[in-house]
């Protein structure tokens, strides 16, 4: 099979060209913080809302953004692949908002996804025989994300430049505290104003007032989000312009 005929059908494992391995992909691969205490129905109803977060990455990034679709492994993990390395963070806070919307409960005992994200090159793009793809970019997530419970952390994001790698360490952790604050309703509300809907939209949606609809925009920092999202952004663009995109 030709690089070219790789891009049409990711299913199928391929080693790519020189030209290829230029370019990055972003490798998203994680699991979700506290699912064992689920059984039952209970697990399903996560379960579809980990999968209706790949959906909502599709839907507000746009389904040309993903080289290898979001899949479900080992119960609760899932892996997916990004052809647009710049998105990567986005896509995890939108998987990250999802999840701690799914259930009523305490901020304590909220459900959440831990995810490493990796970005580098990739050489081989998994199949179902296979199984697993390889690369720089799967090389930084997988590995990483094994490491994060002991750190006590739910989101990394691992890159070829350390410069980088020492800077989104920081941002990452901010990241971190911002969205372990964030109640159901303000999770809702992010994934909205992602959608890019007015606050009176929303309010018409949620069926509350404008200000209201403010208030759960302030206290989820949504504006201090946009900001770290575009330097992430910045910070990727700086360093690899992707060819075709």
């Amino acid at each position: 099979m030709s690089p070219a005929e790789s891009e049409v059908n990711f299913k199928i494992a391929t080693t790519m060209s020189d030209k290829e391995n230029q370019n990055l992909f972003a490798v998203i691969t994680g699991d979700i913080a506290g699912s064992s205490r689920l059984q039952g129905e209970q697990r399903i109803k996560l379960l579809n809302n980990l999968k209706r977060s790949f959906g909502n990455v599709e839907k507000l990034l746009g389904k040309s953004v993903m080289a290898y679709p979001f899949e479900i492994f080992r119960g609760d993990s899932f892996q997916g692949v990004l052809k647009v390395p710049e998105s990567a963070l986005k896509a995890s806070v939108i998987i990250r908002a999802t999840i701690r919307s799914s259930f009523k409960t305490t901020l304590k005992n909220a459900f959440d996804a831990r995810i490493a994200v990796g970005i580098g090159s990739i050489s081989l793009f998994p199949d179902k025989s296979s199984g697993e793809g390889d690369g720089e970019a799967y090389r930084n997530s997988g590995p990483e994300l094994d490491m994060m419970e002991k750190k006590n952390r739910l989101l990394v994001v691992k890159t070829p430049w350390e410069e980088v790698n020492r800077e989104l360490n920081v941002e990452c952790a901010l990241l971190d505290v911002i969205i372990s604050r964030w109640s159901i309703e303000q999770a809702e509300v992010l994934l909205m104003h992602f959608e890019g809907l007015t606050q009176q939209q929303i309010a018409e949606n949620l069926n509350i007032s404008q200000p209201g609809v403010r208030k759960r925009i302030e206290k989820a920092n949504i504006d201090e989000i946009e900001m770290t999202l575009t330097r992430f952004e910045q910070l990727i663009h700086h360093k690899y312009n992707p060819v075709g995109l």
